[in-house]
């Protein structure tokens, strides 16, 4: 698993790249401590997976928002369709959790100082560099915690909103069958009523007639989109 690290900070970065070399199927293909610098990287190393810090500092011609990270998985993502992309982030920002889920393709947003310990960063890093969509289980379980108003989400019974839950964590329908002691069928069940009950059974189509983005994703980002910043 060949990985780009994008992050500004010299020590973290020195002490991730350090840590993920003692597993045997991660490669560190490239640093970069700016966004220009990975874009180039991307395309001089083909890695199978981008790890971007979210406010990385911004170009010259770049407005200081501190999210230079998030243009910078825009872009990688207007080139390479598929490339993975897990965003590191300090912040419980739930737009820019929002923005990165809604990139089409495989996607992670995860929390530095949520990370227990280099096995579930890898583990995460695995579940995104395979295809999955992995949202930080501290961010959605606050957004879950919340009351809104006019929430689509109250819509679900506890079993759906448990299974969303897992479902944005970033598990399978067969992690999620086995965390909740369910047969893969019954699961299948409930996710067809959560995409009835979020109106997720017409997804946007291509030109071609092929769905833009799964209703698992989409069912993600409904969700998501009914958020706030978080303290």
């Amino acid at each position: 698993m060949r990985i780009v690290l994008a992050e500004d900070s010299g020590l973290y970065r020195d002490l991730l790249v350090r840590a993920l070399l003692d597993y045997g199927d991660v490669e560190v293909a490239g640093q970069a401590a700016t966004t220009s610098e990975l874009l180039e990287l991307v395309e001089q190393c083909t890695p199978d997976i981008v790890i971007i810090d979210i406010a990385m500092p911004p170009t010259p011609s770049q407005p200081p928002e501190g999210d230079a990270g998030l243009t910078a998985a825009r872009e990688l993502r207007h080139r390479h369709p598929d490339l993975p992309i897990l965003a590191l982030s300090q912040y419980q920002e739930v737009s820019w959790a929002q923005e990165i889920a809604a990139l089409d393709g495989p996607v992670g947003y995860q929390l530095k100082g949520r990370v227990e310990d280099m096995d579930s960063l890898v583990q995460a890093i695995r579940d995104v560099a395979h295809g999955g969509t992995r949202i930080d289980q501290t961010l959605v379980k606050a957004l879950l915690g919340r009351k809104r108003h006019n929430d689509p989400i109250d819509r679900l019974s506890p079993t759906e909103r448990r299974v969303l839950e897992l479902m944005a964590w970033g598990l399978s329908n067969t992690a999620i069958a086995a965390t909740l002691s369910y047969v893969p069928k019954t699961v299948e069940g409930i996710i067809t009523s959560i995409y009835r009950k979020l109106e997720l059974t017409e997804l946007p189509r291509d030109e071609k007639g092929k769905p833009v983005v799964n209703g698992r994703v989409m069912a993600i980002l409904a969700f998501l989109r009914w958020g706030r910043s978080l303290p």
